[in-house]
């Protein structure tokens, strides 16, 4: 029996109503059940259920997401020792550069902000847990080249290359150029692919047996984060902090 054979349907639509309820940042019962296509009773007894468990609250007629996800958000971010290094480092390489900057980690082939640091003046917009195409970020693109060539085929045919702005690369065998280059050079690249105006360099930072645990990143508007600036000042410090924290963890672990 396969994996997907033994996935337990009740379990599945609970998690589809609440991923729904997040992108929509609340949503009304008879919306749910319309988008999901699902009787409204039955989507009324997940909320219900979910509501008992204290995952969901109701204002009026509108359902939203506890704090009960934070509660376990920042769990499974302390729980790993590792996380928390790189929470050390990300700090670190923030003070240093006055840019914004991330720690990334793939999740089901897409990319998660794990950890975000920037003030005022270097900000972007991204948020912990903000999840992103892998083919458009920089991490997805650093990661992407550390990972052996099936896998990146896999991951490649198993996602479509949306076109996020029209810088981005959505053509298969461009994608496989660019992380080429990216390995080549040492750290990978966006160029206002994810979002006009926006550029990002990242490394990967890997693990004793030489797989992408994830990868930091620098961004900022393309004004500030110069190629110049990325070649001069950014990517040997980028790549420093990176190296460090592949350190860390392999004393650690």
């Amino acid at each position: 029996m396969n994996d997907e054979a033994k996935t337990v349907q009740t379990t599945s639509k609970s998690l589809d109503i609440v991923h729904l309820i997040k992108s929509e940042d609340g949503a009304r019962l008879s919306d749910i059940a319309r988008r999901l296509d699902l009787s409204k009773s039955t989507v009324h007894s997940h909320l219900n259920t979910l509501r008992h468990h204290g995952y969901v609250t109701k204002e009026g007629e509108i359902y939203y997401l506890s704090l009960k996800f934070f509660h376990l958000g920042q769990y499974t971010k302390t729980r790993d020792k590792r996380y928390r290094l790189a929470k050390q480092r990300t700090t670190e390489l923030a003070k240093k550069l006055n840019h914004a900057v991330d720690f990334d980690i793939k999740v089901n082939n897409k990319i998660m902000t794990l950890i975000h640091e920037a003030d005022e003046s270097t900000e972007v917009g991204i948020e912990e847990g903000d999840y992103f195409h892998i083919h458009a970020s920089a991490t997805g693109k650093a990661i992407l080249a550390e990972l052996p060539e099936e896998q990146v085929t896999e991951i490649i045919d198993k996602n479509s290359l949306l076109e996020e702005t029209e810088h981005t690369i959505t053509d298969p065998e461009r994608l496989r150029d660019e992380l080429e280059v990216t390995r080549e050079r040492g750290y990978a690249i966006i160029d206002q692919e994810w979002l006009e105006g926006l550029r990002s360099v990242a490394v990967a930072v890997l693990l004793p047996n030489g797989s992408p645990f994830g990868a930091l990143s620098v961004g900022g508007p393309t004004y500030r984060l110069t190629r110049k600036e990325i070649k001069s000042n950014i990517e040997p410090k980028l790549n420093e902090i990176a190296d460090e924290l592949s350190k860390d963890i392999k004393r650690v672990f």
